[in-house]
């Protein structure tokens, strides 16, 4: 499936960008943005936006709206033409390839950076169905009262993006991060299956092994838990089969107050996966003593 902030990117001149951009300035406080607004944050004149905005409303990168005042506010295809093209001024990245895979909350698609290496680019999607529910359970949004799923998904982002960081310099086996922009995280590409797609595993015990001992690093070197580690989010390499863990927005630091609760619904997802596809008898509790000490 194509991405329509990609496409419509081409199809746009400099002043509509920055249009985009105005909106995008104005929805800090709004949900719609009116023309006085929207020309206050972008310098041109009422009777040029208009123009302009119609091409972005063709494109389906604004929606407008019409109550006791006409409206407009930036559709998630505009703000993924956003994040892409600051990421492609910034020399970031030069093309998009196809998608790769969809998730509960991202969409992810192949991309090639200016060295011509293929990478991966994750676009965060904290969707309006799940928002209310988000919003009440993610820590990086509890405490926002003005906040849309736009600036949710940025959110979501941005956390993810500060614990590859730290997992990168602890040198945890999860994928390399290189830049982000708003809701889009430029990182690694990595071959791999993802753990739960695998029929069978020669080695289970040792995967478990591997998996159990990031689970300890994260806690006691990089001091952090995952949050939402299950086998799902886990890839194995194609070359070793070593497992390498991803999807890290619902990580928090281990001094939080349900990081313990969290570490211990980590382990039994994971310790429940191997002992029922592949009869072990783990004992969680030893494994949780083992992460913790």
């Amino acid at each position: 499936m194509s991405l329509k902030g990609a496409s419509a990117l081409k199809l746009l001149n400099k002043h509509e960008i920055r249009i985009l951009v105005a909106i995008e300035v104005g929805m800090k406080t709004s949900q719609f943005i009116d023309i006085e607004t929207i020309a206050k944050y972008s310098g041109y004149n009422q009777g040029k936006i208009e123009h302009w905005l119609k091409n972005c409303h063709k494109l389906n990168l604004v929606h407008r709206w019409s109550g006791h005042f006409t409206g407009y506010e930036l559709t998630i295809h505009g703000y993924d033409l956003l994040a892409l093209n600051a990421l492609y001024e910034k020399g970031v990245i030069k093309s998009i390839g196809r998608e790769r895979g969809v998730g509960k909350e991202s969409r992810i698609f192949y991309a090639l950076n200016n060295n011509d290496q293929e990478v991966l680019l994750k676009l965060h999607r904290v969707g309006f169905t799940s928002f209310h529910q988000v919003k009440k359970k993610r820590r990086y949004t509890a405490n926002k009262h003005h906040i849309s799923e736009l600036y949710s998904s940025r959110l979501s982002a941005e956390s993810e993006v500060k614990w590859l960081k730290i997992a990168n310099e602890m040198n945890l086996p999860v994928p390399t991060y290189f830049d982000y922009n708003r809701h889009i995280i430029v990182m690694e590409l990595i071959e791999g299956i993802d753990l739960v797609k695998v029929k069978n595993l020669d080695e289970p015990v040792e995967i478990l092994e591997n998996i159990v001992l990031f689970i300890k690093n994260a806690w006691s070197k990089a001091n952090f838990v995952h949050g939402d580690l299950s086998e799902y989010n886990i890839l194995l390499k194609s070359e070793n089969l070593h497992p390498i863990i991803i999807d890290f927005p619902q990580s928090v630091d281990r001094s939080e107050k349900n990081a313990n609760e969290l570490l211990m619904r980590d382990i039994k997802n994971i310790i429940s996966f191997f002992d029922r596809k592949y009869k072990l008898n783990t004992d969680i509790n030893e494994i949780y003593n083992y992460v913790t000490n």
